[in-house]
């Protein structure tokens, strides 16, 4: 099976494998995008389970990271 096109750029830009069962990748680029915003969410992530998802793991490292990392002062 393939990824729609769109799919392929952010997964690939991501670096997240595609797994039997994971977090639902729309649900995880969403969340991904408000923590590049300007106010990231406080709130902790929340993914659906679905099958042909990003590896759970993966996404959670990703996401521990960039909350540990301080915002850029520009």
């Amino acid at each position: 099976m393939q990824l729609p096109k769109g799919d392929i750029g952010l997964a690939h830009e991501l670096g997240f494998a595609i797994v039997r069962r994971g977090y639902d990748r729309d649900q995880v680029h969403a969340y991904v995008a408000r923590l590049a915003g300007a106010e990231p969410p406080t709130e902790p992530p929340a993914f659906d389970l679905v099958r042909r998802g990003y590896d759970c793991d993966q996404v959670d490292a990703h996401i521990a990271a960039t909350r540990a990392t301080p915002p850029r002062q520009d």
